[in-house]
């Protein structure tokens, strides 16, 4: 009994809480997105990281379903007390071709 609790504890210290700028700037660049193709579309995949040596700056990338199939997107935001866009792309993926 002891090693499981001894388990159960180290699980809890070990497990990072949710951070909530990450989940912001999902949010506002899921508005983007949304806005870009005039409907509500929520994103298939989505990664959000900080920028190296860019205090502020975040990156977040990911998939949409779009009307003729799936779109790339990605924003760069710059969090000081509000969210600022500082680049935008969406983009349908081109298959490589065989060589």
């Amino acid at each position: 009994m002891i090693p499981s609790l001894l388990l159960s504890a180290t699980l809890l210290v070990a497990t990072p809480a949710p951070n909530p700028v990450v989940n912001e700037a999902a949010s506002v660049c899921q508005q983007f997105v949304q806005v870009r193709l005039g409907k509500t579309a929520r994103p298939e995949e989505v990664k959000v990281q900080p920028v190296a040596k860019r205090v502020g700056e975040w990156l977040v990338d990911g998939k949409v379903k779009g009307p003729e199939g799936p779109l790339l997107f990605a924003c760069l935001l710059k969090h000081q007390g509000s969210w600022e866009l500082l680049n935008f792309s969406l983009w349908a993926p081109q298959e490589l071709n065989s060589a």
